[in-house]
């Protein structure tokens, strides 16, 4: 399927996407001697779910409804927790999810999980947490919340002892590790949207935009502008130093007034709002597709809501809804468990991810036979589960996509922001795939018919 794709997709992106436990760090009491782990973050009960919500949780893991009080499973989570490039909110849907699993869900064929946390603040500390978890022999396997620093030596360190399951691949060393299996594609799906550009938008010329000085982001506008214009589609790119805060200039610069889609590839906030209010002072309304990072709490807050535009994720959304019966199912049980994480802050795209992850290394390890469960057969369940992913990609396939073999899937979907909470599913219902270079443009692939 993916054969065929042009090299730039090896190219990473950026994208932010701004979804009763036992947690244990090396003292088995929520403390760290190494700095590494901090305490558990202390939440209240999970609320009773419907039977309804129960059973479409369980029928997805496989578990029996109930309290799990066998012997625990042990798990590492590791998530940067503090600093400029955080995901504290991953912590917290993690702690909730992990308790509605073990309280409600059965946990993992009756077992509940315990975890084992790790919190570093950089490349060293990430492959200190590395070491602690192969070192331990009861760890079976690790959660991956989000690194923002260079991973290569934690997975370098960690691929030969225990498998990892991750949601979102920040780094290009989490997208090329071995034994190591996520089932979205984070920054380096952005080349949907070229199929979204072409295919929905059916878009002549693309405006792109960008702050100066990041390399990442940079790569990430050299690969969408490569494959918008092996599509036939004229793309003009501006950029801006990274401290401005007045934008009308690179955003005329960039030809947003006469564009088709205007394209702001942004992972800071504050550069969300700056583009948002040079839109409004120029009078703008050329359509804006963006990636997830604007969907942030400080621009909301900014704003008084999120900007109107469309907005590229990796799972189906608790706001839109969905078409099939399945879906709708699951979009239920979700928004029963997922008030309590709202109203303390959590986003939806964090809750959701959190909430997916659990839920497939709950299926994922119950799958396996309990008189052969080692960090070995759980990573060859790994590899070989295709699976649905709960409000995820309806398919998976490791290592078929080339330089990115812990990739499961490219897919990505589109929606729009339409304001007051309201949202729609632009691509109806559909999930988009980068392009092979042989595709016509405006022909859609086989995966978007």
């Amino acid at each position: 399927m993916f054969r065929n794709l042009p090299r730039l997709i090896t190219l990473p992106a950026v994208i932010a996407l701004s979804a009763s436990l036992t947690l244990t760090a090396c003292n088995g009491d929520g403390s760290d001697d190494s700095g590494l782990g901090g305490p558990a973050p202390k939440t209240s009960a999970s609320a009773a779910l419907s039977a309804s919500a129960l059973a479409t949780f369980t029928q997805y893991t496989g578990s029996t409804a109930g309290r799990a009080t066998g012997a625990p499973i042990r798990l590492g989570f590791i998530n940067t927790e503090t600093g400029p490039g955080a995901f504290p909110e991953y912590t917290i849907a993690m702690t909730d999810a992990v308790r509605l699993l073990n309280e409600q869900l059965g946990g993992i064929k009756g077992r509940p999980v315990e975890l084992d946390m790790c919190h570093p603040q950089d490349a060293a500390q990430a492959e200190q947490c590395a070491q602690r978890f192969a070192g331990d022999p009861t760890v079976l396997a690790v959660l991956h919340g989000a690194v923002d620093s260079d991973t290569t030596a934690f997975h370098r360190t960690l691929s030969p002892k225990l498998p990892l399951l991750g949601g979102l691949p920040l780094q290009p060393a989490d997208a090329q590790a071995q034994n190591a299996y996520y089932f979205s594609s984070g920054q380096f799906g952005a080349l949907g949207v070229v199929t979204y550009a072409t295919q929905y938008v059916r878009a002549k010329k693309v405006s792109m935009l960008t702050s100066e000085g990041f390399a990442a982001s940079e790569r990430a506008v050299a690969a969408i502008k490569q494959g918008l214009e092996a599509s036939g589609v004229t793309v003009t790119v501006a950029k801006y130093p990274a401290n401005s805060t007045d934008l009308k200039e690179p955003l005329t610069a960039s030809g947003a007034a006469g564009a088709d889609l205007f394209i702001p590839v942004v992972v800071d906030p504050a550069q969300c709002v700056n583009i948002h209010n040079a839109l409004q002072q120029l009078a703008i309304n050329t359509q804006v597709l963006t990636l997830a990072g604007c969907l942030s709490q400080d621009v909301r807050a900014k704003l008084g809501d999120y900007p109107r535009w469309n907005f590229m994720t990796f799972n189906i959304s608790a706001e839109a809804g969905g078409r099939d019966d399945s879906t709708a199912w699951q979009l239920r049980a979700l928004k029963e468990w997922f008030p309590p994480l709202a109203a303390r802050g959590v986003p939806s795209t964090a809750g959701v991810m959190m909430l997916q992850m659990i839920l497939v290394a709950a299926r994922v390890v119950g799958s396996v036979p309990a008189d052969n469960l080692t960090p070995t057969t759980v990573g060859n369940q790994l590899k070989r589960f295709a699976g649905p992913v709960f409000l995820g990609v309806p398919r998976l396939v490791f290592g078929t996509i080339p330089g990115l073999p812990a990739i499961g899937s490219l897919s990505s979907r589109v929606y729009n922001y339409l304001g007051n909470d309201n949202w729609r599913d632009t691509t109806g219902g559909q999930w988009l795939e980068p392009p092979p270079p042989s595709t016509p443009t405006g022909r859609p692939s086989s995966s978007t018919r």
